[in-house]
This record gives structure tokens, C-alpha cells and sequence, in this order.
């Protein structure tokens, strides 16, 4: 979703202005006009041209992404969420991320169910059988609102699991991972190892699972931080604590 983030928030704000300048015209119309005929003609007219934009600004809203879900196994996978909550994109960020992408539908799905879908599905089952570490990052189109999708989250059965971690990112953070061609989770985490090891580079990571990764973050800080990036879950979907790391 190289640029998706940046311009489907530029396209948000571009709606929301139309709608202010719009009201601010018609303010000042009325304050003006000598001819009220006249200005109802005007008026009219006026506001079937914004109705008109306004609906085709509704179906653009609908299909345009404002907040995004990065999920990373050994796949990388995007969702797009729209402003109605329902994933409108999903991408690969690596061959495993595009081939799992392509093989599940979870186009117009909530968010929360679309999740639910892909963790369940066929094709992530090799990922988490033998103990995959399952990252979720959540970039919302504001901190609330990405709050509220993190809680949202949180609270499903698929994350009631040692095996699934939850995170928050923001708009700057998704650009940079884009340009160095991983997901946004993905890079959170090679941030958090870099901190740890500046010796390795995005390009060491880039065949990683989420579970090696996890693992190097853990044996170089000995461990101290694992319950802290776990975030709060425990039990359920996906267990395993004993199995080999993938």
C-alpha cells in the first residue's frame, strides 16, 4: 500500500473541506443576494452540483482506506480499512504475504471478522501450527480511532492467544516501512531489534518470521520484554507454547 495511507487521509480531509466551503458559500450567498428569486435559482442549482459530488464522494469513501491492519506470520499482509470499518485492500508484502492475500476473500468484511477469517483460513494453518508468532499493528486514521481498533481487536477469541501480539503504529512510521519494502509490523519489530542489535539491517530480516524475530528480540534483552509486547493476551487460538519455532 505504498501510498495508499497518505493519500487516502489527504482524500478524507479534501471531502470534509468541500463540506465547510460548501456551507461557508451558501452563508455568504445569503448574506449577499439582492434578488431572492434569483438566489433560490442559484442555490438550487448549487446545491444539486454539491449533492452530485457529495455522492460520488460517499462511494469514494467507501472504497478509500483510512486506517490500515498489517498482519505478519512468515506472510506480511495489509488490510485497508475505510472509514465504515470494512476492509476495502488487501496486500502482500512479501511472496507468502501476496499468495495469502490472493487465496482469501476478505474484501468488505469488518475488520474484526476479516481477521478472523485470515488467521482461520486453510492457508495461514502451516504459518501458526508449529508455534508462528501471529503480529497484528494497527494504524488508525487518528490515535483514537486506532485505539479503538487495537481494544476492538484485543477482545476477539483469535487474539486470546500467547501466540498473537498487538500493536499500535502511526502514518510516519507505515511510510518509512513502505520504503524500505516491508510492512509496517514487520518494520515495528525490526525497529525493536535494531535498538538492540544496530549491526542488522532491514535487508537481514526481510526471510524472518515473526517468531525469529521475536525470539532474537527476547534472547538479547534476556527476556525482559516478552510479556510487555505480548500486550495483554493469553490462551486460545493458536497454542503451543512447546512446539519448535518455526
Amino acid at each position: 500500500m505504498n501510498n495508499k495511507i497518505k493519500d487516502a487521509f489527504d482524500a478524507v480531509r479534501a471531502e470534509d473541506e468541500l463540506k465547510r466551503n460548501t456551507k461557508q458559500f451558501l452563508s455568504a450567498y445569503t448574506a449577499k443576494a439582492e434578488n431572492p428569486i434569483r438566489y433560490k435559482k442559484v442555490a438550487v442549482a448549487f446545491a444539486a452540483l454539491v449533492l452530485m459530488l457529495l455522492s460520488f464522494g460517499s462511494w469514494r469513501s467507501y472504497v478509500t482506506p483510512v486506517s490500515a491492519i498489517s498482519v505478519d506470520v512468515n506472510p506480511s499482509v495489509e488490510l485497508g480499512v475505510n472509514r465504515f470499518d470494512r476492509v476495502v485492500a488487501v496486500d502482500g508484502y512479501n511472496e507468502d504475504g501476496t499468495e495469502l492475500a490472493a487465496s482469501v476473500d476478505l474484501k468488505n468484511l469488518n475488520y474484526s471478522d476479516a481477521l478472523e477469517v485470515l488467521l482461520g483460513s486453510e492457508a495461514m494453518q502451516p504459518y501458526v501450527a508449529e508455534d508462528g508468532l501471529v503480529s497484528i499493528t494497527v494504524i488508525g486514521s487518528t490515535r483514537q480511532k486506532g485505539e479503538k481498533m487495537s481494544n476492538r481487536i484485543r477482545s476477539c477469541g483469535y487474539a486470546q492467544s500467547p501466540n498473537v501480539e498487538c500493536h499500535s503504529a502511526n502514518r510516519e512510521e507505515a511510510e518509512a516501512a513502505h520504503e524500505a519494502g516491508m510492512s509496517f509490523g514487520k518494520y515495528r519489530a525490526f525497529l525493536e531489534l535494531r535498538n538492540l542489535a544496530p549491526e542488522i539491517t532491514a535487508n537481514d530480516i526481510q526471510t524472518w518470521t515473526m517468531r525469529q524475530i521475536r525470539d532474537r528480540i527476547n534472547e538479547l534483552s534476556d527476556g525482559s520484554n516478552e510479556q510487555a509486547n505480548r500486550n495483554g493476551f493469553g490462551g486460545g487460538y493458536g497454542g503451543g507454547q512447546n512446539r519448535k519455532n518455526n
